[in-house]
């Protein structure tokens, strides 16, 4: 059979085109990996590392290989970015044991595997599950808002939330427990909660006031807006009508400021413009300082802090105050290990497929064009996860091989079909019927999973998704194209 027979057809060319697209994708998205140095003893902190005695380094198993195959010898030099670092033999444990590493990248990988820290948290108070439901969502939704790739939050029966964040992200472990109860105050009157105020955040809603040198540092304003609903106007209005006006600053003031409290903590508190006295006013500024050792940095941290004290906003307060019960890192290591285990079992398990195709059906043929669909649908699903942001954690690798894995039966199904149709000339029924019994092999396999994937549990959703994924892309296009290849060389 010709080459320009199987062009000719346009599934079969269309699953190569993609095939060649993902497999360049991913080629791309794992050389383009950088790890970075969060915390050690031995290499400077945020410090890219690029090789370990020549050895290259652009993954978390890579920086272990590099180091254990290197573990012998007198001295390593580590290629940084920040230059060269020679370690002696007295220091390598330090590399393995107490160097907390990141990987930056196109592919997302779960704390299980690129190492971060795990929080268990419980409430001061008893709360039902829907309350601790609630919580997780709250803290999921701050963290997504700040930006973080890569977590993992789930509450227990038993009322506490487990998180995993990313070692880079361990700066936000304050604001998972931040309660978020926001009040502000003029005088000894409330005039407002956090439930009482829509933020807005970016345009005109938001910027930089200014910033003035204080000693050997600067201090910079940042500001954003809240706007009050009309009971929390009328608030200000009542809570404003009998204050006094003074002069301060060339300019012409309420006698009491307005105070803004998070969590009981003042966080900013400003001056009442005369004018505002007893007006039913819906849009309130909220200040926020920034201090650093240049106005550049300062702006930085002042601009931070305002989007911080945002976020808590809009995301809303938790049910109850929360305190970290347990706080633990997660080695890369382990994940390495882990890993490195999964794709052995891999390589095992496609060895053990070949051998045994081979022994039943005599053609090599046959285990060729399987193993040729299964590398494929693992190609083309994983750089789809890379494309959607999916996390690859442990189990979303396993969700790739377990959808992948259970297509053999699919294509034994359409090689046992198209082998008994051929003699009798009969292609197009014996297609037509084992696409039918993959279908509902493919709709039986996700049925299954779904209810994880729509209950969103973080445990078992990678799983579920890459499941949904890879026996999406079996029944689309690397079935229909391995049944028509089947078809010419069989």
């Amino acid at each position: 059979m010709n080459i320009k027979s199987f062009l000719k057809d346009w599934r079969i060319l269309l699953f190569f085109i993609i095939l060649l697209v993902a497999l360049f994708y991913d080629i791309y998205s794992i050389l383009s990996n950088k790890i970075e140095v969060v915390e050690s003893n031995v290499l400077p902190n945020q410090t890219y590392i690029y090789s370990i005695n020549n050895c290259n380094i652009n993954s978390v198993s890579s920086y272990y290989s590099c180091i254990y195959s290197n573990i012998n010898d007198s001295l390593m030099n580590i290629k940084t970015s920040k230059g060269t670092f020679v370690l002696e033999p007295y220091e390598y444990n330090y590399l393995i044991n107490y160097t907390n590493i990141t990987e930056y990248t196109n592919i997302e990988y779960g704390t299980d595997i690129a190492g971060g820290y795990l929080l268990i948290l419980n409430s001061t108070k008893q709360l039902t599950p829907q309350e601790t439901s609630l919580a997780a969502q709250v803290i999921s939704n701050r963290l997504n808002s700040f930006g973080v790739k890569s977590i993992n939050i789930y509450p227990t029966s038993e009322g506490y939330i487990i998180v995993e964040i990313p070692y880079s992200e361990g700066y936000l472990i304050p604001y998972i427990i931040e309660q978020g109860t926001f009040y502000a105050k003029v005088g000894n009157y409330t005039v407002f909660t956090g439930s009482d105020v829509k933020p807005l955040f970016g345009g005109s809603y938001s910027g930089l006031l200014g910033c003035s040198p204080s000693g050997n540092q600067y201090i910079c304003q940042y500001y954003f807006t809240l706007i009050l609903n009309t009971n929390a106007a009328e608030n200000f209005a009542q809570a404003t009508q009998n204050l006094s006006v003074i002069l301060e600053d060339g300019g012409a003031y309420l006698n009491e400021p307005i105070t803004f409290y998070l969590d009981n903590q003042n966080v900013s508190s400003l001056l009442i413009a005369a004018n505002l006295k007893g007006q039913v006013e819906q849009e309130v500024s909220i200040q926020v300082s920034g201090v650093g050792s240049s106005e550049l940095q300062a702006e930085n941290n002042a601009y931070n802090a305002a989007q911080n004290l945002y976020i808590i906003l809009e995301n809303g307060q938790l049910p109850a105050k929360f305190n970290i019960v347990q706080e633990s890192e997660i080695p890369p290591i382990f994940g390495f290990y882990i890993l490195g285990s999964l794709e052995y079992a891999a390589v095992l398990i496609f060895i053990g497929i070949l051998v045994i195709l081979y022994a039943i059906y005599r053609k090599i043929k046959v285990p060729l064009l399987i193993s040729l669909t299964l590398a494929s649908e693992f190609i083309i699903s994983f750089a789809i996860g890379i494309a959607i942001h999916q996390t690859y954690d442990i189990s979303a690798f396993i969700g790739i091989i377990f959808g992948t894995t259970t297509g053999i039966d699919d294509q034994l199904v359409a090689t046992e079909e198209i082998l008994r149709a051929k003699p009798q000339n009969n292609l197009d029924k014996a297609i037509n019927k084992a696409m039918f019994i993959i279908l509902l092999a493919i709709i039986l396999e996700i049925l299954s999973v779904f209810p994880a994937f729509i209950a969103g549990l973080a445990l078992y959703k990678g799983f579920a998704v890459m499941v949904i994924i890879t026996v999406g892309i079996g029944y689309l296009l690397t079935r229909p194209a391995f049944i028509n290849i089947a078809k010419k060389l069989l």
